[in-house]
């Protein structure tokens, strides 16, 4: 609430006084239609930058739209079809890759900053969920599963161009007094493909809006001048019979 109001405070004062200015000097309809083209236009400016950035200035500084994320897959989802290399999986190898690992006394390159980041996210996911479904019928806490009884390894490829990830998780021997078992299941492979999202749609309608409402009301400043000119500026040699009439 408080943000609105600071907002229409400062709309109010800023663009208002503008337009009271523009106004008293071209009347309110020529006042407005000024104010609307020079208003659309600093949008314009300010959208094409949060879109493409500028020197110095990164893209997608603006408001952002869905974000880029792993979204999980399964054999069955239908767009699954996209995707062979995931029929092919059996971990390591046949175009699939161990998750980047950090190496020693150097740092992974931004692309494989990314893509562990990815990773490490859908990995947290699946475990998370494999965890809520199969504790919910355990009445023996021992037997529940944790993140301290279970391995997951994270796997990944390029498929149709598209980042596509392997999760398997595998029972593993908890810490000694964590009052856990090891659990008895077969290693599950939760697979997920990286969904691109539309960071940039709200740059882009802001650029569009922005353009088609700069047009429309240049247009119509064109229209008004037109119809309401201001009027042909005298040159000094027109003015001076008419200052020698007035003195006769």
């Amino acid at each position: 609430m408080k943000g609105l109001l600071l907002f229409g405070t400062g709309f109010i004062c800023l663009a208002g006084s503008v337009f009271m200015l523009l106004a008293a000097n071209f009347g309110a309809l020529k006042g407005y239609l000024i104010a609307a083209v020079a208003f659309f236009g600093l949008l314009i400016v300010l959208s094409a930058t949060w879109t493409f950035g500028l020197p110095g200035t990164p893209a997608l500084t603006g408001p952002k739209g869905t974000p880029a994320s792993l979204k999980e897959l399964t054999r069955e989802d239908p767009v699954a079809s996209r995707f062979p290399k995931v029929d092919d999986f059996q971990g390591a190898g046949n175009g699939w890759s161990a998750a980047p690992a950090e190496p020693e006394g150097g740092k992974l390159s931004a692309a494989d900053e990314e893509l562990k980041a990815d990773l490490d996210t859908a990995r947290q996911a699946a475990v998370q969920a494999l965890i809520t479904e199969r504790n919910k019928n355990v009445t023996d806490s021992s037997k529940e599963l944790d993140v301290t009884n279970l391995d997951a390894k994270s796997f990944y490829t390029t498929d149709d161009g598209t980042t596509v990830a392997a999760i398997v998780i595998s029972p593993k021997e908890p810490p000694a007094g964590s009052g856990l078992v090891k659990p008895d299941f077969s290693p599950v492979t939760v697979f997920a493909y990286k969904d691109t999202g539309a960071p940039l749609l709200p740059s882009y309608l802001f650029l569009a809006g922005s353009a088609v409402l700069f047009v429309v009301h240049l247009l119509l400043l064109g229209l008004a001048e037109r119809r309401r000119p201001l009027g042909a500026v005298l040159t000094p040699g027109r003015a001076a019979p008419a200052r020698a009439r007035a003195r006769v």
